[in-house]
């Protein structure tokens, strides 16, 4: 968090950041390791590449990552980048598991690629798709400064990153399984930068179907509005399909949701969490 506060804040005048981003560029490394996984790094990336270079790179989902990810689950990687939740999970998950990995940004989903094969990967698919409610195409606008900050809608005028619109497949989850014989999932990790809504939308009968189900996703109650959803609404359905829900603290700790105004309360404008499903139902 102090990482962020220093990248996000103190370096937000544009001069600053694009001497900060062209700092870490130069410093990055063609690839980190974690745990017994390799992670291809971005070199034109400096905020998602350059925090897993630095080992500030989400300190919290990795904790409860590396409890949940356990031998022949199914994963669902959605918002995969450059692939270091898939690297993680395959060593975890081994031969008898299967990984899905979706990643849109061609840039991006190149990496993503050279991650599984730098990891003799055999048991992951990655493919160039955004998970949405509907099949069809969309604007992709990609971030200059953050490739982890892509997204399915306008971005704010108020960013200090350049944004260039790419047009991308998308197609809901449930039918995308369906035409890879999946039919059940047992963990899955969502990070689309406020569009989990339509990501959710696109993936209800697959959570029905999918007994013991465990959901870590990112929730930014700003973006959410951004992309059209309601963060309210957003976890009610989450519950009404199943779901108990918690709070991912800092350090990898689950706080059970109790009071979705005051989860939504505690994070405006840039301000996120994660969130916890785990199917109960």
């Amino acid at each position: 968090m102090i990482a962020e506060f220093i990248y996000c804040t103190l370096l937000r005048p544009r001069p600053l950041r694009r001497l900060a981003n062209w700092l870490i560029r130069a410093l990055l490394p063609r690839t980190v390791r974690y745990d017994d996984a390799v992670v291809v790094l971005n070199p034109r990336d400096p905020v998602v590449s350059g925090a897993l270079f630095f080992r500030v790179y989400e300190r919290g989902e990795l904790a409860f990552f590396r409890e949940a990810c356990r031998p022949g689950m199914t994963f669902l990687d959605v918002g995969a980048n450059i692939g270091f939740y898939t690297a993680l999970a395959s060593k975890r998950i081994g031969p008898s598991g299967k990984i899905i990995a979706l990643e849109p940004d061609p840039e991006s989903h190149g990496f993503l690629k050279q991650t599984i094969a730098a990891n003799n990967a055999t048991n992951a698919t990655a493919l160039p798709i955004a998970a949405a409610a509907t099949r069809g195409r969309l604007k992709l606008f990609v971030s200059s400064d953050n490739r982890g900050d892509n997204r399915l809608y306008q971005p704010d005028t108020s960013t200090t990153a350049d944004w260039q619109a790419l047009e991308v497949e998308t197609e809901p989850v449930d039918e995308l399984l369906e035409r890879l014989s999946v039919e059940r999932v047992d963990l899955i990790k969502i990070d689309v930068q406020g569009a989990e809504g339509s990501v959710i939308a696109g993936l209800e009968k697959t959570i029905h179907r999918s007994p013991g189900l465990v959901m870590m996703a990112e929730f930014w109650p700003h973006g959410l509005r951004q992309a059209g959803t309601d963060p309210k609404a957003f976890l009610e359905n989450l519950r009404s399909l199943g779901l108990e829900l918690f709070e991912l603290t800092s350090k990898g700790d689950r706080v059970p949701l109790t009071n979705f105004d005051d989860l939504i309360a505690r994070h405006p404008g840039r301000r996120y969490t994660n969130i916890i499903g785990r199917k109960t139902a």
